[in-house]
């Protein structure tokens, strides 16, 4: 819930008490008041956007989170901080955002010399959402800049959402090129900076906070349905769709993977056909990234075959199925 804490105290400066906001989105008074807290994310994101709404501030997403880094995270984020690299840092973030965020994932993916740390709502139409991912990728952003060190510089923020109708915040905050309506919401930097130490890291410190976190997720009794289908979310997100890469994030072999799927009654091929049918629904519905370019996005070998898959998930093309305002 970082992003959402930051938009109390935004308010107050404006004159304005949270507290009915609040009240209306469904969110009690304290629901800020511990950064481990677990708060519904469809109720953070109706926060956000009746934030937006009742200020006119089409970009307060980011707004309220230009300051917020590491220690609105809470554990997880003394976890990532206390990592020995930079990389080691953002696989902590991608394994375990879930713990602290339940709406959605983060991802990070290499691409030749470039890094990528991505962020991936898992439920698609939730008003609010794009507020919510303003803020997170400028919380990543800060995550960065703290642990990579002043010289760190982005290469480029992209949205995949409509442009907000004043975007000069978001120019002047990652201070890089920034686009949107693009094919996914992520941070784009050099790969050299994963290999970065962390300064000041305790690896006691890390292992500690790593077998809480570790006892927490145990307690959540999440069914393993549902933990392999987040995974798969996060890889087709960062463009990789075997089994074989969600069998490694298990530390499991592919035919182990395949059992214990069976035994919870899904398989691979359903659970990647839903990750990429709810991220098609996303962009078609939040973003005007063309059809084709969703297609590549997705993995699939051309855009023909991306509509036939999506004709066989909602009933009609995914052309009408935006032409339709992402109705089924």
């Amino acid at each position: 819930m970082g992003g959402a804490a930051g938009l109390p105290p935004l308010l107050a400066n404006r004159g304005i008490d949270p507290a009915p906001l609040l009240a209306e989105a469904g969110l009690a008074p304290g629901a800020f008041a511990d950064p481990d807290n677990v708060v519904p994310f469809a109720a953070l994101c109706r926060f956000a956007q009746i934030a937006s709404e009742r200020t006119g501030m089409t970009d307060i997403g980011l707004r309220a989170c230009t300051r917020t880094g590491l220690p609105a995270l809470g554990i997880l984020g003394y976890l990532v901080a206390n990592s020995e690299s930079v990389e080691r840092g953002l696989a902590a973030l991608q394994e375990f955002l879930h713990v602290h965020d339940q709406g959605a994932t983060s991802y990070v993916a290499r691409e030749g010399d470039t890094a990528v740390l991505g962020y991936e709502v898992l439920t698609p139409g939730v008003p609010g959402a794009d507020q919510m991912t303003f803020g997170a990728l400028a919380i990543a952003a800060n995550i960065l800049r703290g642990l990579c060190g002043s010289d760190f510089r982005l290469r480029e923020a992209t949205f995949a959402w409509r442009a907000p109708e004043d975007v000069s915040l978001f120019r002047s905050f990652f201070n890089a090129p920034v686009r949107f309506d693009a094919e996914r919401s992520a941070l784009a930097f050099d790969a050299r900076w994963l290999a970065v130490r962390v300064d000041d890291a305790d690896p006691y410190i890390r292992r500690v906070l790593a077998e809480k976190i570790g006892d927490q997720m145990t307690a959540s009794r999440e069914h393993a349905r549902d933990r392999v289908g987040r995974v798969v979310r996060s890889l087709v997100a960062a463009g990789r769709f075997s089994i074989g890469d969600v069998a490694a994030s298990f530390a499991m072999s592919r035919r182990s993977l395949a059992r214990r799927l069976g035994e919870n009654g899904t398989c691979f091929r359903d659970l990647l056909e839903d990750a990429r049918f709810r991220q098609a629904q996303g962009l078609l519905r939040s973003s005007a990234v063309p059809i084709a370019e969703i297609a590549a996005r997705l993995g699939y070998s051309d855009a023909a075959t991306f509509t036939r898959a999506f004709r066989r998930w909602a009933g009609t093309s995914p052309g009408e199925w935006r032409k339709k305002g992402g109705t089924i």
